[in-house]
């Protein structure tokens, strides 16, 4: 029997386990996470608005296992995409947090550039904010993929108001 070493558990006080125990507690935890994630989500857009009320509660969220990563990121976007309406203070906590996940490597690959993409066509409109961003990571990207070099051409010829 191939055994699991109590560290993957975080649990020192535990006994090792055998793999099948330790897969069936990992799926376990995995789903209650997504069940977590679509319940949380159901409640924060059930007025169609993150309202800056909500704020609070998704930065406790984010900042919950406390490494902030693109599936946190992921989720955020999700949330604007699904919105008829956000607030200031929700850019105020997601844009820092997208161009932290983003350029953690310095680098925009071809799955941060398609996160981008879905951020930008999430709400159905491009918000300046948005295109702050994209421009500011064009900036500080020390490697860029083409795709991503042609999308901030694209949002350069946007006015700015």
């Amino acid at each position: 029997m191939r055994m699991v070493r109590n560290r993957f558990r975080n649990r020192p006080d535990q006994p090792d386990c055998d793999l099948d125990s330790f897969s069936a507690w990992y799926q376990s935890r995995e789903e209650r996470l997504v069940a977590h994630l679509k319940q949380l989500k159901s409640e924060l857009l059930s007025d169609g608005k993150i309202s800056s009320n909500e704020v609070a509660r998704i930065r406790r969220y984010v900042e919950e296992d406390g490494a902030l990563d693109f599936d946190d990121v992921a989720f955020l976007v999700e949330l604007i995409g699904e919105a008829d309406d956000v607030c200031p203070e929700f850019d105020e906590l997601f844009l820092p947090l997208m161009r932290h996940v983003l350029l953690k490597d310095g680098k925009i690959d071809l799955e941060e550039q398609t996160i981008l993409v879905d951020m930008l066509v999430a709400g159905g409109a491009i918000r300046q904010s948005e295109i702050k961003l994209v421009r500011d990571l064009q900036i500080e990207a020390t490697e860029t993929t083409p795709g991503f070099d042609k999308l901030c051409e694209a949002l350069l010829a946007i006015p700015t108001s």
